[in-house]
C-alpha cells in the first residue's frame, strides 16, 4: 500500500471551505474546465461564450461539485486564484462581491402560494427575483412574480439589468414534473420562462445560466421514489409510480425541447475520469511509478492464464487503463459505478466514496494488497455491509452471506464460520489471502 502515500485524505468541511474544495476535493477535468472557462468568460464580458449550459447528472457527471465550484467562484473569484491552477484562468476571476450567484433548486421550491404571511417565493421567476435583490426587488416585480404565466423581458430587464449574475437552476426536470401536478400546462409556462430567460442572456454578456437535466432515458431512472414523494406531496393524494413517471416524462418534453435549442451540453466527469476523482478524493498523493509498475506485473501474470481470462484482459491498452485506475482495479470501478450507483438508494457518488473510505481502511490496518479489487470489500465489517446489501434493498441476502461468504454474523453459527471461512482453513493459500472467501 505503499505507493498511495500515507493517509486517507481529510474530508472534513469539503464543501463549504472553499480552499478545501478546491485543493483536495476537485480534480480538473476537461469538463469542468469547460464549464468555467465559460461561465467566467461570459461574466467578464465575452459575449462569444455561450450563455446556456447544461449539465449531465448521470454518476460520475459531476453536477453537484461543478455547481458547487461556480459558487464558490462567484463569490469569491480572485481570493481563490492560489487555489485553482489548472483550472481556470486567473484573469477571468471576478472581482470579490461583484457578482451575483443564484441557486434554485427544482425539487424544493414551492408550486403553491405558501400559508402565512413570510415572503416565501413559489415560482421559479419570482425566487430568482429574491435572490438577486432580496425582499425589496421581488416588491418591485411582484405581479410578474406571483403570476402563474412565464414573465415577459421587461421582467427580466428590471430583474438582471446591468448585473453580472450566475443562474443555476438544478433539477429541472422534477420542477417541471410537479408544476405540471400542480396546475394544468405548468410546464409550458417553465419552458416559456426558459427560453426567455436564455434570449435574455444570450444579448447580456453580464448574465449565465447553467441547469441541470439529464438524459431522456436518465432522467427520473434513478429517482422514481422521490419523484413519487413529491408528485403526491403536490397533488394531496397517492399517485402509482407509472403515474408519477408519465406526467414526469410528459411535463420535461417541451422543456428538453426549450433546452436543445441553444444550450452547450457538459460532462463533467467523463468516464475515464472517475477513477483519479474518487482517489483525490481518498488519497494524498498517487505513486506514478508504482502504477505503472503495478500494471506491469499484472499484465505478466495475465499473460501466462491468458486462455482462462477474457480478451480485454490480454490487450495492451488494459495495461494504460489498470494504470489509470491505479489503487483501483477497472473491475472494482466498474462493480461500484454500473451497479452499485445505478440503485436508487444508493446515493451515486456519495455512496461510491463512502465504501471506498471502508474498504481503504480496512485494508490499511490489516493487510497490503497490490490494487483494490471488489474482493477486498470487508464483508465482515457491519458498516460496509449495510452500504451495499442495507441501502440497496439486499437485506435478504444476509444469511447467504453469513452462512456461506462470511459476515459480521458468522461467529453464531454452529461451526463459528462460514463455508468459506472453513475451506480456506481446510486449503489456506500459502500466503495467507483467504481466497475462498474472496471468492
Amino acid at each position: 500500500m505503499d505507493h498511495y502515500h500515507g493517509k486517507p485524505a481529510a474530508t472534513h468541511a469539503l464543501y463549504t471551505d472553499a480552499e478545501a474544495f478546491f485543493r483536495q476535493a476537485t480534480y480538473p477535468t476537461e469538463g469542468l474546465r469547460m464549464l468555467l472557462t465559460d461561465v467566467l468568460s461570459r461574466l467578464a464580458g465575452d459575449n462569444s461564450a455561450p450563455a446556456l449550459h447544461r449539465l449531465e447528472t448521470a454518476f460520475g457527471g459531476g453536477k453537484t461539485h461543478a455547481l458547487i465550484a461556480l459558487t464558490h467562484l462567484g463569490f469569491r473569484g480572485r481570493e481563490l486564484a492560489s487555489v485553482t491552477p489548472g483550472m481556470i484562468d486567473p484573469g477571468l476571476l471576478p472581482v470579490p462581491g461583484e457578482v451575483t450567484v443564484v441557486g434554485i433548486a427544482g425539487d424544493e421550491i414551492p408550486v403553491h402560494k405558501p400559508h402565512g404571511t413570510d415572503l416565501i417565493p413559489y415560482t421559479i421567476w419570482g425566487e430568482l427575483a429574491y435572490q438577486v435583490g432580496g425582499e425589496s426587488l421581488y416588491r418591485q416585480v411582484e405581479t410578474d412574480a406571483t403570476a402563474p404565466d412565464a414573465p415577459d423581458r421587461r421582467f427580466f430587464e428590471r430583474v438582471l439589468e446591468g448585473r453580472k449574475v450566475i443562474i443555476m437552476l438544478d433539477e429541472l426536470a422534477q420542477y417541471a414534473a410537479r408544476l405540471e401536478a400542480a396546475r394544468p400546462h405548468g410546464s409550458e409556462q417553465l419552458a416559456a420562462f426558459l427560453l426567455a430567460l436564455h434570449g435574455y442572456a444570450r444579448t447580456h454578456a453580464g448574465v449565465a445560466v447553467v441547469l441541470t437535466l439529464a438524459s431522456q432515458t436518465d432522467a427520473f431512472a434513478r429517482q422514481t421514489g422521490r419523484l413519487v414523494e413529491l408528485i403526491s406531496t403536490v397533488r394531496g393524494e397517492d399517485v402509482t409510480e407509472d403515474t408519477a413517471l408519465g406526467m414526469a416524462q410528459q411535463a420535461v418534453q417541451g422543456i428538453r425541447s426549450a433546452v436543445a435549442r441553444d444550450a452547450v451540453t457538459v460532462v463533467p466527469v467523463q468516464a475515464a475520469e472517475i477513477p483519479r476523482v474518487l482517489a483525490l478524493r481518498l488519497f494524498d498523493r498517487i505513486d506514478q511509478q508504482g502504477a505503472r509498475d503495478t500494471a506491469n506485473a499484472y499484465m505478466d501474470m495475465y499473460g501466462k492464464s491468458a486462455a482462462a481470462l477474457p480478451d480485454h484482459a490480454r490487450r495492451e491498452d488494459f495495461r494504460q487503463t489498470m494504470e489509470a485506475h491505479y489503487p483501483f482495479h477497472p473491475t472494482f470501478i466498474d462493480f461500484l459505478t454500473r451497479k452499485l450507483a445505478s440503485i436508487e438508494t444508493f446515493q451515486g457518488t456519495r455512496g461510491v466514496l463512502r465504501v471506498l473510505s471502508l474498504a481503504v481502511r480496512s485494508l490499511w490496518s490489516r493487510q497490503q494488497v497490490p490494487m483494490l479489487h471488489t474482493c477486498h470489500l470487508d464483508l465482515r465489517d457491519a458498516r460496509t455491509v449495510n452500504e451495499i446489501l442495507g441501502r440497496t434493498g439486499g437485506g435478504d441476502l444476509l444469511p447467504v452471506l453469513n452462512t456461506d461468504v462470511g459476515g459480521a454474523d458468522s461467529a453464531r453459527l454452529t461451526a463459528g464460520q462460514s463455508q468459506a471461512q472453513l475451506a480456506d482453513q481446510k486449503n489456506p493459500h500459502p500466503a495467507g489471502f483467504p481466497l475462498f472467501e474472496y471468492t
